[in-house]
């Protein structure tokens, strides 16, 4: 009888290995500006969003009959 191996480890190791490339490859100081950045574009949308919120119902008011 004859034995047959199956590596499937192999991909494994490669595509870890590369993943760990990539994300030892970015900066730290890149992903905080990055989180920074995030953070004030996310307050930046909502204060805007409530600013047209409140000039919409102050210039689109519907009259009272």
């Amino acid at each position: 009888m004859t034995e047959q191996h199956v590596n499937t480890g192999g991909k494994a190791g490669f595509l870890g290995g590369s993943l760990v490339s990539v994300f030892m490859s970015i900066a730290f100081g890149s992903i905080m500006e990055t989180i920074v950045y995030a953070i004030l574009g996310t307050v930046v949308s909502f204060l805007v969003s409530l600013l047209l919120k409140k000039l919409v119902r102050r210039y689109f008011r519907c009259p009272k009959g």
